[in-house]
């Protein structure tokens, strides 16, 4: 989930209704595709370990990133004072996250997953707080509504509390990795705005991955790709190239046509991707808890993503 760190330029006066046109589209596009990858991955997690599902797909995504960087003749090198700092940066964005995303994938629903998820922007107001930046009433409240509505979703019934040890853990690594996310994003800005975001992107994706790898092969062999017939094998694929680099590829271009604020509010299709595709053709159950649940959620995120544009006007 994007948050309001990612600091890209805003579209100007100069774009035309076509651009805006495009940018609608483009935004749709990758709202679904980030979605996807929830349902997509569950399937594959029945024959490969967590770890080195996530940690080979990205490595993928990230040479398809780098792929993209060169047919776009755009720099593929980078200066030696950013190698630290990046590599810092891809073991919370990439390595921590991708390691408690498919660690939680195997032990919870993907609709769980892609409504858990959004909770990024709470914690992104909560590290603007800590930052020193003055955050709203309005905010705190949305924090707390869409924390409540993960509780409604996690515990999966409107009449009894089920809400165990069992159906918490799960969630519990949800929402590190959102954290995680969110942390990620929010170091990333002064680095975006100087390097671009593509390149920080592309350069933190192999950093993690080739950190995350190696500790999954502690674990994990690279035999278990043996185990994948080539309908999931597909999905492997597909879950490394589409919702993270091409999805990237939209989000930036996204950005530049739209400008961050109306970007956002399609990143608030991405929970209703994930639940709607796993509901329509893998068969997670969509129940009334977490259907109510989830827009509690929403409420949630949408108040505290309110707070924090107000917030971003108030000089610190």
């Amino acid at each position: 989930m994007l948050t309001p760190s990612l600091a890209l330029p805003r579209m100007t006066g100069a774009g035309t209704k076509e651009r805006r046109y495009t940018g609608d589209l483009i935004m749709f596009g990758t709202a679904m595709l980030m979605g996807s990858s929830y349902p997509f991955a569950k399937d594959v997690l029945q024959v490969m370990g967590p770890l080195l599902y996530s940690g080979s797909r990205y490595l993928v995504a990230s040479l398809f990133l780098f792929a993209a960087m060169r047919l776009m003749r755009r720099p593929l090198g980078l200066a030696r004072r950013d190698w630290l700092p990046l590599f810092l940066l891809s073991l919370v964005g990439v390595t921590l996250f991708q390691a408690c995303w498919g660690l939680a994938m195997t032990r919870t629903a993907p609709s769980v997953g892609s409504i858990v998820m959004t909770t990024t922007t709470a914690f992104s107001a909560i590290l603007a707080w800590f930052g020193g930046r003055r955050l709203p009433a309005l905010g705190w409240a949305g924090i707390g509504l869409a924390f409540a509505g993960v509780v409604l979703v996690v515990n999966n019934s409107l009449t009894a509390v089920t809400l165990s040890f069992g159906s918490l853990d799960g969630t519990l690594l949800w929402m590190l990795s959102a954290f995680a996310w969110a942390l990620y994003v929010e170091r990333c800005a002064p680095y975006n705005q100087r390097l671009g975001a593509l390149p920080v992107m592309a350069w933190t994706t192999l950093f993690g991955s080739l950190v995350l790898v190696p500790i999954a092969l502690l674990f994990e062999s690279l035999g278990e790709f043996a185990r994948l017939d080539d309908r999931l094998l597909g999905f492997w694929l597909y879950t490394a190239i589409f919702p993270v680099g091409v999805a990237f590829l939209g989000l930036t271009a996204g950005l530049d046509r739209l400008g961050v604020s109306r970007v956002m509010v399609y990143m608030y299709l991405i929970p209703v991707a994930g639940v709607g595709l796993s509901a329509a053709f893998f068969g997670d159950p969509l129940t009334a808890a977490r259907v109510l649940g989830g827009l509690v959620v929403l409420a949630g995120v949408i108040l505290t993503r309110v707070a924090l544009d107000r917030a971003a006007r108030v000089p610190v």
